[in-house]
C-alpha cells in the first residue's frame, strides 16, 4: 500500500512535532517511538515526492529547541544556531538562484557533510535518540552534530557563491 504524498508528509510532520513534545516533556519511550516513526516516514516517501513539512532543517530545528529546552547549555544552543544557519543558507541560495536566473540546489539540497537527501532526517533522529539513551554524552553528540550541520551550510552557500561568480564572470 502506498501512502498519498500529503498524507506522508502529514504524518511525517504530527511525528517529528510529537517527538519534540515528548523529548521537551523529558516522555524518552515516547519521545523514542516517535522518532522511529518520524524515521520510518522519511524513509517510506517515495523519492520524487520531494520534502514536504514533514522532514527538513524546520522540523530539526525543532527538536533541537526541544532539546534545548531539556539540556540548556551552549552544545544544545550551538545546535539551534547550526540549524538556524541551515535553513538561512538555504534561503539565500534560493534567492541567488532567483536573481541569477540559474538553477541552483536550494533548499532541496541538504547539506553535504551531514549525511544528504532523507537520510539526513534520519540521522538527526538517531543523534537525538543517542542523546536520549547516553544522557551523559548529550553534550558531546550535541556539538558533533552542531559541527555536521554548520560544515554542511558553509559548503552549501559556498556551492551557490561559487556557482553564482562563475555566471557573473561568464557574462
Amino acid at each position: 500500500m502506498r501512502l498519498l504524498p500529503s498524507s506522508t508528509a502529514a504524518a511525517g510532520a504530527a511525528a517529528g512535532l510529537a517527538a519534540a513534545a515528548a523529548l521537551a516533556l523529558r516522555a524518552d519511550p515516547a519521545a523514542l517511538v516517535l522518532l522511529a516513526a518520524w524515521c520510518g516516514l522519511a524513509l517510506l516517501a517515495s523519492p520524487g515526492q520531494g520534502r514536504g513539512a514533514g522532514s527538513g532543517p524546520w522540523l530539526r530545528a525543532a527538536l533541537a529547541v526541544a532539546l534545548a529546552w531539556r539540556m540548556p547549555g551552549w552544545p544544545a544552543a550551538a545546535l539551534v544556531a547550526a540549524l538556524l544557519l541551515e535553513v538561512a543558507a538555504g534561503r539565500l541560495t534560493a534567492l541567488a538562484a532567483a536573481r541569477t536566473g540559474i538553477a541552483l540546489p536550494g533548499l532541496d539540497l541538504h547539506t553535504l557533510v551531514l549525511a544528504g537527501g532523507r537520510a539526513a532526517d534520519v540521522v538527526a533522529a538517531l543523534a537525538v535518540a543517542a542523546m536520549i539513551l547516553l544522557p551523559e554524552r548529550q553534550p558531546l553528540i550535541a556539538s558533533a552534530l552542531a559541527g555536521l550541520t554548520a560544515m554542511g551550510a558553509i559548503a552549501r552557500a559556498s556551492l551557490a557563491l561559487a556557482v553564482v561568480r562563475g555566471v557573473r564572470d561568464e557574462a
